[in-house]
């Protein structure tokens, strides 16, 4: 690591362990994607189908457009998180600023908040169903109620 020792919560062997596995990630999701962009351009129409096969079709695309959207978002995420890694901030709880445990951070080495304080925020986004702020898109989600 170029940064002699930026954090002080992790040590550097727990630096580069969770860095290698945020690149690896990141290159899975990369090959994914690529393969799912080649395999949809190569993707032929056939007229003579009928409407049920055309459906299905229809569904099967969209669902697969929904799951490269969220890889395309979590990549996204991933090299926020090797900007961050090369930082102080990285591996500290950006609500109560204490440091997230390693277990924690090796099962999602995107995490911004130790596990108490993302319980509290998931228990206080289900108790809220009103003008709830997604933080991945950071778009309101209203909720009407019939």
């Amino acid at each position: 690591m170029a940064n002699s020792r930026l954090n002080k919560h992790l040590s550097e062997k727990q630096l580069n362990v969770l860095k290698e596995q945020v690149l690896a990630e990141k290159e899975r999701i990369f090959n994914k994607l690529s393969s799912q962009q080649s395999q949809s351009t190569s993707v032929k129409i056939d007229s003579g189908r009928d409407e049920v096969d055309s459906a299905n079709d229809d569904i099967l695309r969209k669902t697969e457009l929904r799951f490269a959207t969220r890889e395309s978002l979590y990549f996204k995420k991933l090299n926020k998180t090797l900007e961050l890694m090369e930082t102080e901030e990285y591996g500290m709880c950006e609500d109560c600023a204490t440091g997230i445990n390693f277990t924690r951070l090796k099962a999602r080495p995107t995490s911004t908040m130790c596990i108490t304080c993302k319980e509290e925020a998931e228990r206080n986004e289900m108790q809220s169903y009103h003008g709830r702020i997604s933080k991945s898109l950071g778009n309101s989600v209203q909720f009407k109620l019939s």
